[in-house]
């Protein structure tokens, strides 16, 4: 990767970065509430070893994911679009950017009703399954002491929450890197289609320490604006996009770039 590349990785990375912060106690918060139905079914179990892993609320989840996108996706589309008509040397109109604004905000709500929906389902589901073990392995532990079923109940519910607050920093810490990644990219793709003018894509790899091998040769890839990526031999819009599998998205800092096509 060039000296300019890298620097223009940094510098997108920079704005995607002040998501990332106001994101991080959103889906803090998220987590905490996402599990409140456990907490409210150790309080009405007596018999500790009935206890199951009661259905959990994605609702905070969800409204986790409508404020990232309604301003981290919505921003970028907004800027990237502004400099793909400066870029092309396209005036921009009078009340543009409201009108735009709505109809790109249309495809973020539909965005998140069907792309997203599955991974927030996939948020879940992770929860249901780490939760089953935590339980799995504390109730032993708290029958054991022979407590009365009220101390017993509240020594379990302490020790969930005390282990789920250490989780849920690394599953945020997770989740708020991949999700702020892909609803800036897809802003930014949005934004950058719904100028109208024939553009070109091309693939910026993060070239970090850790960055997937197929992602860094993968820098530079370039592809019609409407047109998909082969990355590791899967096809996506662009970086983080839903359609990639959890090892071509998780945890992945690309971004894109563009140029007018000649």
């Amino acid at each position: 990767m060039g000296a300019y590349r890298a620097r223009t990785w940094r510098n997108i990375d920079r704005r995607k970065a002040r998501y990332r912060a106001k994101a991080r106690p959103i889906f803090m918060k998220a987590l905490e509430k996402q599990i409140e139905p456990l907490y409210e079914a150790i309080g009405m179990t007596y018999d500790l070893n009935n206890l199951t892993v009661p259905e959990l609320d994605n609702e905070p989840i969800l409204d986790g994911y409508k404020k990232l996108y309604m301003s981290a996706a919505l921003d970028f589309a907004k800027f990237d679009r502004r400099q793909a008509k400066s870029m092309a040397g396209v005036e921009l109109l009078k009340d543009e950017d409201e009108i735009m604004e709505d109809l790109i905000m249309g495809e973020i709500m539909d965005y998140l009703a069907t792309d997203v929906g599955s991974t927030i389902v996939a948020i879940g589901d992770t929860s249901k399954k780490l939760l089953r073990k935590l339980l799995s392995d504390l109730i032993p532990e708290v029958i054991e002491r022979g407590l009365g079923a009220g101390e017993a109940q509240t020594m379990l519910r302490d020790r969930v929450k005390s282990e789920w607050h250490r989780m849920r920093y690394f599953r945020t810490e997770r989740i708020v890197r991949t999700e702020t990644n892909r609803a800036c990219n897809f802003g930014s793709i949005k934004g950058v289609r719904s100028t109208g003018i024939p553009y070109m894509k091309q693939w910026l790899s993060a070239m970090a320490a850790n960055s997937r091998s197929w992602h860094m040769e993968a820098d530079g890839q370039e592809q019609n604006i409407d047109d998909l990526f082969d990355i590791g031999g899967e096809s996506m819009d662009f970086p983080g996009d839903p359609i990639g599998s959890a090892g071509n998205t998780i945890n992945c800092l690309c971004s894109i770039t563009y140029s007018v096509k000649r």
